[in-house]
This record gives C-alpha cells, structure tokens and sequence, in this order.
C-alpha cells in the first residue's frame, strides 16, 4: 500500500493507493469535535495547523441506534463525528470534477463508513473527485432546545443541515489540494440525503457551494414545523428525565442513543421523519417550495427522480406494512403538518383508479406518489423555470419478491457496489453490471457537464412543465412523457 500526503491549511493528510491506483483520505474533520460543551452547537472550523494526520480509516458514524440494515451504525459511534472522506486519482492533475454524496438513513442514522457509499468505484471508472460526509443525525442533529436553552441552542433545530454546510465549505477551500475543482461540485443524495439536497437549494447560507444537484427519492415536503420541533424537545426532556441544558450536557453518548430509541419507541410510525429538518424561516425558509419558485437555485442545473415503487423498501422494516400502510402514512403525514384527512376525495379518486389491484397495493403505491413522486414532480417544474432540470424513474424491479423497484434500489448502481453482499438483502444477487455502467455513467456525466446524456443510453431530454419528459431507467431505458399523469392530477392539489 502506497501512502502520499497532501498539505491543507487544517494539517496533512496521508492517504493510500489502492491496487487500482485510487487515492482515498478518511476521516478528515472538517469541523470541530461538537462535544462538551460544543454538544448542540453549530459546527465550527477546524484550528489551522501543521500537524500530520494519517487518514486511512473512516471516522466515527455519528450516535444513533444499532441498526443491522444500517451497516455505518455497526461501527464505532461518536459525537466527534464531523468528518468527510475523499477519493481520487491523481492530485496533481487539473482539477477535476467533485461530486459530494450526501448519505440517507432518515435522519435517524447510517453514516459515511457504510460499504454502501463506499467511492472507489467512480472514481476508478471516471476522472473526477469523490466525497462523502458525516454529519450529526438525530436528537443530536435535529432537535430544538431553543424553548430550554435559550438562543445558545437557537441553531440546533438544524444541526444537520449546518454541518453538511460547513463541509462544502471545506470542500470549497481546500478541494484544490486532492485534484478537485471548488467551482465544479455537484452535490446529490438519497433519501434524507436526497432531502437534504433539495433544501440546500432554499438556503441562504448554502448559495454558491456546488453548480450542480442530484436529488434521489427526497423532497421539500420532508420538514417540520416549529411548532412540532419545539414538542418534540419537551418530549426528549421527559425521556431523560432532565430539565435544563447543564443537565443533558451531562449524559454521555450511551444515555443519548437509549434516550433516542425511547423516544422514537414513543412515536411509534411517526419516527419514521420525526427527525426531519425544521422549516425555522431563518436557515430553511418556512415554504422551501416557494424560495425555489422564486428562483433561489437559479443558477443550479438539477437531476431528479424517484424508484417505482419506493414505499416497498419499508417491508425490511415492517412485517405488517400491508395492513398498517395507511396508518403510517397518516402518522407521517402528520409529522409534516399535512392534514391528509382534508383529502378523502382526492384519495378515493386515486384508489379507484387501478380496480384490478388489492387494495392493500392500491395504497403502497398512493404512499409512493404522495411521499416522493408528486412532491419530486413540483420541485423539478419550479426548478425547470430556471435551470436545465432532468428527470427520471428507477424501474428496475428487485430480484426479492415483492419489493419491486423499491426505495434506494438504484444505490447499488449508481455506486457500482452492485457485489456488496449488503444489498443483497432488498436487490438481490447477480445485478446486471450493463445498468450499473449505465447509470453511474448517467449520474457522472450530469457532474461533469450539466446533462446526463451519454452515448449507452437513449437521448435523454430535458423536463419542463409541458411535456414532462421523464427517462424510465431499467435494463432498456426509455423516455415517457408525463408517466403516471392521472395519478400526478389525483393528488396534486394536496400540494397545492
């Protein structure tokens, strides 16, 4: 294993070549340790320095619940979890494109570390630089404590969102040194990752740090209110037992995850989102849809999309899910303050739609197009107004019966992990390789220029709000306009 070291302003780093002549540097902080006293703080920089750092294994995921399906929460937790990992080829070249991958787990966990993400692959595949984050995920990340704190803790509502933040900022300042270009970032992930792209596009703070947004299965919609964050906190306070700041500053990292797991208990379906973003009107604007109405990403070309079938997923979670699926999208639904009870015709109309189906699959898909598609459907017609927007279907069915083209099943091609023996749990084995060099060639390409468009795969156009042209990706790709048009005009007044 060959090691080299590159200089930053916050110390040097040595990373290690693999056999495919790919250079990859873990757990580098790109902020401080956010414990002790920095517990519910925001993030803040690094000290600069010229120490030398051997950056050869990931960093802690952060504090969360042990999750088998989770493989980054098997791993060794801490709160000094703030740190990003980079792959590369050559760090001398010209600079190349970065793409920064923002990792799910429904802002409850999972982590950078996990195998899944794992970005030798495009980085072996593609001239470009590849980087995945930490950041600090539930009570710890999303949690507001402005009610019992005071405006100390006004920020920690937000956490999350703020460290990934601080990260492009590192990424901007010192990207250069490992062969990147800081005014070429294209920044995309899925599920909370894919939510939390979206709203990157709303804030503020976040304006100029990436040109480019791939968004999968994650949209503005995904949010609290004040209201329900500041409910959320007194209930925390309940579980620990405590009544003041100076008394959760003092339990260490194992009370958090149990008072965590107590809590989500507590919420039963509703912990799903429950650590959702909050749409405070100061970091994230209080309608997310109407900043990127009037043109806050402007200049951002975005990439969007969902699977086919992406409530199926939760199967892995829920052995009745066919019994309790309108349950749990009421309880989720309420978690977001949408009132799905205003909606009984919209829903009957939508169930009626599709007689030869059991009812039970009549709402799985209802749950998917309320949920991800149609919320998907509104941003990429804003976003259209302003920049070039594709979008696109993962239909590729899982070879597990029953989950269909479930949510994150494209994960394991865009990554071309497709052999990870973790994925076999919901894609199952044997993936075809043809798709995977397809579609990462598709999710590259948008990075390097804009358009996903590339020679293996049919023209793909870009979308706008009068034909909606949409590329279905499966083992033959195609393009629909308006697929699944009905279902879009059943439920779109919910969003209205």
């Amino acid at each position: 294993m060959q090691k080299l070291r590159v200089k930053t302003k916050y110390g040097s780093y040595v990373g290690a070549e693999d056999e495919n002549g790919v250079l990859s540097f873990k757990g580098i902080p790109y902020a401080k340790h956010p414990a002790g006293s920095l517990r519910w703080k925001s993030p803040m920089k690094p000290d600069e320095n010229d120490d030398v750092f051997e950056a050869l294994e990931f960093g802690h995921s952060c504090v969360q619940p042990i999750n088998e399906l989770a493989p980054a929460s098997l791993l060794e937790q801490g709160e000094d979890c703030l740190n990003l990992n980079i792959w590369t080829r050559d760090v001398n070249s010209e600079k190349k494109p970065v793409m920064v991958y923002i990792h799910g787990g429904s802002y409850i966990g999972s982590g950078a570390g996990d195998p899944w993400y794992y970005g030798d692959n495009f980085v072996k595949r593609h001239p470009i630089v590849f980087v995945t984050i930490d950041y600090r995920c539930n009570v710890l990340g999303f949690m507001d404590f402005e009610e019992i704190g005071g405006a100390e803790y006004k920020s920690s509502k937000n956490l999350g969102i703020l460290d990934q933040i601080a990260a492009l900022e590192w990424i901007n300042e010192n990207i250069s040194r490992f062969g990147g270009n800081p005014n070429d970032i294209t920044v995309f992930g899925e599920s909370a990752g894919g939510i939390s792209v979206s709203l990157l596009l709303t804030v503020p703070k976040a304006a100029g740090l990436f040109q480019k947004a791939i968004v999968e299965s994650g949209t503005l919609n995904m949010h609290k209110s004040l209201e329900k964050g500041r409910y959320q906190a007194r209930d925390f306070l309940t579980v620990t037992g405590k009544n003041t700041m100076e008394e959760l500053l003092q339990l260490d990292q194992d009370e958090i995850r149990e008072a965590c797991i107590q809590l989500m208990a507590d919420y039963g379906y509703k912990s799903e989102i429950m650590f959702a973003p909050v749409a405070d009107g100061e970091l994230i604007p209080f309608d997310p849809y109407d900043s990127i109405r009037n043109g806050s990403a402007k200049d951002i070309n975005l990439m969007i999309g969902t699977t086919a079938d992406e409530v199926c997923y939760w199967k892995l979670y829920y052995d009745d899910i066919e019994n309790q699926t309108k349950k749990i999208l009421e309880d989720e639904c309420d978690m977001l303050s949408m009132d799905i009870g205003k909606y009984e015709n919209e829903i009957k109309a939508y169930l009626a739609m599709q007689p030869q189906l059991p009812m039970v699959d009549r709402y799985l898909s209802m749950f998917s197009e309320i949920m991800f598609r149609v919320p998907s459907i509104k941003l990429a017609e804003s976003q259209s107004k302003f920049a070039d927007t594709w979008m696109y279907i993962f239909a590729w069915p899982s070879k597990i019966e029953g989950f269909g083209a479930c949510h994150a099943i494209e994960l394991p091609f865009v990554f071309h992990n497709e052999d990870n023996p973790d994925l076999i749990t919901f894609a199952g084995a044997d993936l075809p390789k043809s798709l995977a060099d397809q579609t990462q060639d598709a999710w590259v390409a948008f990075a390097r220029t804009g358009n996903p468009s590339h020679n293996d795969i049919p023209p793909w156009p870009k979308y706008d709000e009068e034909k909606r042209q949409t590329m279905i990706i499966h083992e033959e790709w195609h393009v629909e306009e308006d697929p699944g048009k009905e279902k879009r005009l059943a439920l779109r007044s919910i969003f209205e």
